[in-house]
C-alpha cells in the first residue's frame, strides 16, 4: 500500500509538472464533492492571461445556482496569503488551478494551467457536484 501510495505521488507530481489533470485517490467507496478550490490571477499576462481567461469563463459557467455554494475563489494576484497554503500543500506551479475536495478536504481532483470544459463536466459528474 505505501509503494502504491508513493507511486500515485510521483504520477501527480511529474502530471502536475506537465499541466495535465491530477486524478487521485480519496477515502471512501465514493467520494463526493464537497468543495472546489479555483486559483486565478487577475494580473495575468501574456499567454497564461489566455488560459486564466478561458478558465475564468468556464469557472463562472459552471459554478452558478446550487454548485456556487462549492466554489471558493482565490485571487493570487490580490489575495497571495489565501492562496499560498494551497500552492504549498498541492504543490501548485502553474496557474489557473481547480482543485476538487473532498469534507474531510482530501483531494479528489485537480486540473493544473488548464481547464478542459470535458474534464471538469466529467468530474462534476463522477463527484456528485
Amino acid at each position: 500500500m505505501r509503494h502504491l501510495k508513493a507511486s500515485l505521488l510521483m504520477l501527480a507530481v511529474v502530471t502536475t509538472l506537465l499541466g495535465i489533470s491530477v486524478p487521485t485517490i480519496s477515502s471512501g467507496a465514493n467520494p463526493k464533492l464537497a468543495e472546489v478550490i479555483y486559483i486565478t490571477r487577475s494580473k495575468a499576462c501574456g499567454c497564461s492571461a489566455k488560459s486564466v481567461q478561458a478558465a475564468d469563463t468556464l469557472v463562472n459557467q459552471t459554478f452558478t445556482g446550487p454548485r456556487q455554494a462549492l466554489l471558493k475563489r482565490i485571487d493570487y494576484d490580490t489575495d497571495r496569503q489565501a492562496a499560498v497554503p494551497y500552492i504549498g500543500e498541492y504543490r501548485l506551479i502553474q496557474l489557473p488551478d481547480l482543485i476538487f475536495l473532498d469534507a474531510q478536504h482530501h483531494l479528489l481532483w485537480m486540473a493544473v494551467g488548464n481547464v478542459a470544459h470535458e474534464n471538469l463536466a466529467a468530474k462534476l459528474s463522477q463527484f456528485g457536484g
